[in-house]
């Protein structure tokens, strides 16, 4: 590691050693450091050797929350999941951030810093809007491209995060609270709070929310995503049909954040993509199925012929 344990703070020593006990559920030692990226402090895991796979987490947590897609993939392939700016422990920002920073400016500096020409992406929520977003601006970078409960395709959100772009509710909704954010995760983001190793997750994902700063971060940014409308940055039907790369969209057919609807759209527009939707999952997917996430995954990168399959229906998945 460049920064070593002993200098974080008390808050990040915290997040570090939730981090290493959740990446140890899945067998994983740590293996992280950090990097200078777009005028961020990145950290990030790495594991692996071979072509190289970009993970990109979304809201909340870090990069670890693909701990068992990790251990799974890096049997074949360099994994690289960096902590997103604001998340994990990565530098915050004190200022709003235009969009493209936290999307394909971000990608594009992150790889740029790691010296990787072409990697294949995968995004959750979030991450999955930057990866689509860079994927449709650089074609030539992305190997493959694996969006899971993506955001970006429908204005759908969930009423707190519309109410949390308001002035005075903000301060109230992106307090570190662990009941609220235990609530939120068993309503919102999984069908099945108490899966195996949640508790660890939670942990992690709390702690990342008492570190210096974050809050903050939080709250500057949230209307850069969310209105009282809900999603405020969509991707556009050109962008979509523009990505070249063969596309795998991962949807839990229980997922309160963005309705399936939206990965049907997503299919619709991107040519060669195909949908899997994932059966009693929730948002999180990667948390809910885990070992289904992993298999998809894997084996859509490891066959080349995934890629050139026609798209299924939800009833084929």
């Amino acid at each position: 590691m460049i920064q070593t344990q002993n200098r974080f703070s008390l808050a990040q020593q915290r997040v570090h050693s939730s981090m290493v006990e959740l990446l140890s559920r899945a067998g994983l030692g740590y293996q992280g450091d950090f990097i200078d990226a777009g005028g961020y402090r990145i950290h990030y895991l790495e594991y692996g050797t071979g072509p190289a796979v970009l993970l990109i987490h979304g809201g909340g947590a870090g990069g670890a929350m693909w701990f068992r897609q990790i251990a799974e993939l890096s049997k074949r392939f360099r994994v690289i999941a960096p902590d997103n700016p604001i998340f994990g422990l990565s530098s915050r920002p004190s200022r709003q951030l235009a969009v493209p920073e936290v999307t394909t400016g971000f990608v594009e500096s992150f790889m740029d810093a790691l010296d990787i020409d072409q990697a294949s992406v995968a995004g959750l929520s979030m991450g999955g809007f930057a990866a689509a977003r860079f994927a449709a601006e650089n074609p030539d970078r992305v190997d493959k491209l694996m969006l899971i409960d993506s955001a970006g395709f429908g204005r759908d959100l969930p009423w707190g995060f519309r109410l949390s772009s308001l002035p005075v509710l903000k301060y109230l909704l992106t307090r570190p609270q662990r009941w609220a954010h235990e609530r939120f995760f068993a309503t919102t983001e999984v069908a099945h709070p108490d899966r195996e190793h949640n508790d660890a997750y939670l942990q992690y994902a709390f702690r990342v929310t008492q570190t210096e700063g974050h809050s903050n971060a939080v709250r500057l940014n949230m209307p850069v995503f969310a209105g009282i409308r809900g999603q405020r940055n969509l991707l556009h039907d050109d962008e979509l049909a523009s990505i070249k790369a063969p596309t795998l969209v991962l949807w839990g057919e229980q997922d309160r954040f963005f309705p399936l609807r939206h990965a049907h759209r997503a299919v619709s527009l991107i040519p060669g993509s195909r949908l899997e939707v994932l059966p009693d999952c929730g948002h999180v997917s990667l948390l809910d199925q885990p070992e289904r996430v992993s298999e998809l995954l894997a084996g859509f990168l490891s066959d080349q012929r995934l890629g050139q399959l026609p798209k299924r229906s939800p009833t084929e998945s």
